[in-house]
């Protein structure tokens, strides 16, 4: 099915449904609980949860302040404790995105902090194979997101939640039936559409919606490049005397040109360019660095069904799930690959065998041809140049450019469970268990296509002449839970235990001599937590918990063809967290401060001789090993406060205070350093307005400086994001026909600040420019 096809089907069942006529029209039931469009809602509301561990959730504002076209990642941005920098307007590249909490980090190199979508786990949030939250919703239907830093909930379901875990909560249909389209478009050719349909109870205590969205960004840098989206979403919820069941599927495909780490001399050399070309010169070297040969293509299907019982004494909950996930990463290396050995196929293409050399010329036939003897002249562009070898000044005159185009192909399923059950014993005890089970099964392989023309683009053969390595993953994951929870008088206290059992398996599809088998469980971890209710209004709060980081199965993949050798020596991460807090809420202000220590242990990262701003790898040849580089420890502040006055006008502000520090010296990491790229110092402040539909807001986030290589060496300089937006929503039936318009305009970084966001150590990436949008949203 082509994609256009697709996109049709998908526009014409939201439309026909919202025309139909046979939508049953019955009067509601008992009103459930709905997260709905909190752009329907003018209450503004920042609050924590009442629990034993530090949380915090987003609001109103944080969503107003960022376009229809944002990623649901942005929205927690303000939040205390968090730092996300996204390389592309909208967050449209995955590969530039990273995302911190407490000195751990979602990045190119390291996973640490978990994701899931309605409690469910999002299946790792790296770049090969994984899939942050951003591929599961729209914006739209995001109804919040909770944030659990550090000691996060027992039962959070994921590999990664060291650091703690961010839950992205999808909204429920809307209890009217009701159809809504949305138009946006902003600068850089931005344009997106969006429409919903809602059918309103269509039986007893039943009601659904489905949306869908186009998208499509071209890339803020150069001329060349650019970000495509289509998402498909369908939700149901049904609500049945004591049970509530719940289903979802979305759909995400995405096709995303990436943006290149530069180093920190070359950013302050030039802070508008990250040293992708967008013009092909006919010389591979240099057309390496050409935009749109460096693609990220996504395809996720995401599926869930919940049940949920609330008894008298027992409640429980139930949620099977599936995900299959499949894309490609795309580089045009500059040669083509000479291999020997392998199985030759029918096709031409050979499987495995190994690396003997590299070809970059050849002449009319197509045979190599070797560079005039003593020419030693070479190119400055890109990566400070290369070898003679490159240089077409070196062959013969009318010599043949030859190049790759090089495809890492990234297949994955999942089929999974989660499972809770709360107890209450007496009316102060309540006892939990649950269980969260799911295998993984994942494909990667890497072939190498010939550039048909390297002369004049990057069109390649579609037939492989290589496909250097084919490998299958298994991971099988059990983790136990129990919990039990007291309250006494005005203190409520909770202690459990949890387990995980994790198993890996690597099969190599080419030589079975390379296969192995890993166990990855951890030892028993333990929580602990008390809360004190002072008053209605007032509570101090106090936890502990020990925090875990399965092996993943990307660790195992070593280089192109050997298992890494520290592998069977590697042990899982583990995080000791400690929250100490206060909570305060009343009629007009509400606020939060946390202090929190955390002793990370057995970090594993690769330490590599290369940074990623000299050159790409594309052979994977370059030396480097995962190793468990001792430990992190950090401790901290965070704090915010949301305050109502004057009738229309909010004030929120967060501060983040974190010192992360390396423990042992191990490789290039030192002990005693700061953490490369954790933010040290954040804060926030923002003004939003809201009377008569209209609604209006200025936002400022610091990020003070920060050092970004692991020896402390190279300083990222401070700076101050500043966001704006103004909105105004139409009476409702002011126009017969239309329940509502709304119309609004956003920019964010107002004033085109030129800065430095994530990255990996010793490489980083541009964060991006000022982008306005306009938003126009209609409901019937």
């Amino acid at each position: 099915m082509s994609s256009n096809t697709l996109k049709i089907m998908m526009m014409s069942a939201c439309s026909v449904l919202a025309m139909s006529n046979a939508v049953l029209a019955e009067e509601p039931t008992a009103e459930m609980e709905s997260y709905e469009s909190m752009a329907d809602v003018e209450e503004i509301v920042v609050s924590a949860r009442a629990t034993t561990f530090a949380n915090n959730g987003t609001d109103t504002v944080m969503k107003d302040q960022q376009p229809d076209a944002a990623s649901v990642l942005a929205v927690v941005n303000n939040l205390p404790g968090l730092f996300v920098a996204e390389g592309a307007t909208f967050g449209g590249d995955d590969w530039s995105t990273t995302l911190s909490v407490r000195g751990f980090t979602v990045s190119l190199s390291e996973q640490q902090v978990g994701m899931t979508i309605d409690g469910l786990p999002n299946g790792n949030s790296n770049y090969g194979g994984g899939a942050k939250a951003n591929r599961y919703i729209d914006t739209e239907n995001l109804a919040r997101a909770e944030v659990s830093q550090g000691t996060a909930d027992i039962a959070s379901p994921s590999h990664e939640a060291l650091g703690g875990t961010i839950n992205f909560v999808t909204n429920n249909p809307h209890e009217d039936q009701r159809f809504w389209a949305g138009l946006t478009m902003g600068e850089n050719n931005a344009e997106r559409y969006f429409v919903r349909y809602d059918t309103g109870e269509f039986a007893e205590g039943t009601r659904a919606y489905l949306s869908y969205s186009n998208q499509h960004t071209d890339a803020w840098i150069g001329d060349a490049g650019g970000a495509d989206r289509d998402h498909f979403t369908a939700k149901i919820v049904s609500e049945q005397d004591d049970w509530l069941f719940t289903g979802r599927l979305s759909w995400d495909d995405t096709w995303e040109n990436n943006y290149q780490r530069i180093s920190l001399d070359q950013f302050e050399e030039d802070p508008d360019w990250d040293r992708l070309t967008d013009e092909i010169t006919g010389i591979p070297y240099i057309d390496q660095a050409y935009r749109p040969g460096w693609g990220t293509l996504r395809e996720n299907w995401f599926a869930y069904v919940k049940a949920e019982y609330s008894g008298e004494k027992l409640d429980f909950t139930i949620a099977p799930y599936y995900h299959d996930n499949k894309g490609r990463g795309d580089w045009t290396p500059p040669y083509l690959v000479q291999v020997a050995g392998g199985d030759v196929q029918s096709n031409g293409t050979i499987y495995g065998g190994s690396f003997i050399g590299q070809t970059f010329f050849t002449d009319s036939s197509g045979a190599p041809l070797d560079m005039i003897d003593g020419c030693t002249s070479t190119l400055t562009f890109p990566y400070g140049g290369g070898a003679p070898v490159n240089n077409p000044a070196c062959y013969v005159t009318g010599a043949t450019p030859v190049g790759s185009y090089r495809h890492t192909h990234y297949g994955k399923q999942r089929l999974g469970v989660t499972a809770d059950a709360a107890y209450r014993l007496s009316e102060n005890n309540t006892l939990r268990v649950g269980a969260w089970w799911e295998q993984t099964d994942r494909n990667e392989y890497r072939d190498w296509h010939k550039v048909t023309d390297s002369r004049i683009g990057i069109t390649f053969d579609n037939i492989a002449y290589w496909r250097q390595y084919d490998r299958d993953f298994e991971t099988d994951t059990l983790m136990l839970y129990a919990e039990d929870t007291m309250k006494v008088g005005d203190f409520t206290l909770r202690g459990g235990i949890k387990k995980f059992l994790v198993d890996l398996t690597r099969v190599d599809n080419f030589d079975t001599s390379n296969e192995l088998e890993l166990s990855s469980d951890s030892d028993l971890l333990f929580t602990a937590g008390a809360l004190y209710e002072v008053n209605e209004n007032l509570e101090f709060f106090a936890g502990f918990s020990q925090n875990f980081a399965a092996i993943k199965d990307g660790i195992i993949e070593g280089g192109a063809n050997v298992v890494n050798p520290q592998v069977p020596d590697l042990e899982g991460e583990t995080a000791d967290n400690y929250d100490l807090g206060i909570r305060f809420s009343n009629e007009w202000l509400r606020a939060t401060v946390t202090a929190y220590y955390i002793k990370f242990d057995n970090r594993i990262t690769f330490v590599s001789s290369g940074d990623g701003v000299s050159g790409v790898d594309y052979l994977e040849e370059g030396e480097g090993a995962y190793l468990n580089v001792g430990g992190i420890e950090s401790k901290g502040l965070e704090a915010s406060l949301s305050a109502d006055f004057a009738d229309y006008f909010n004030f929120y502000s967060s501060l983040t205070l974190n010192s992360s520090e390396y423990t042992e010296t191990i490789g290039n990491v030192v002990e005693g350093n700061k953490v490369a790229l954790a933010p040290e110092f954040q804060l926030v402040g923002t003004l939003s307005y809201f009377k008569d539909g209209v609604r209006a807001g200025v936002s400022a986030k610091h990020v003070g400086s920060r050092y970004g290589d692991f020896a402390n060496e190279q300083e990222l300089g401070a700076y101050t994001l500043l966001d704006a937006w103004i909105g105004y929503t139409l009476a409702e039936d002011a126009i017969p026909g239309i329940s509502s318009i709304d119309i609004s305009l956003n920019i964010t970084n107002l004033t085109d600040k030129r800065y430095l966001g994530g990255g990996t150590p010793g490489s980083y990436f541009l964060g991006a420019e000022r982008q306005a949008t306009a938003n126009l949203t209609m409901k019937f």
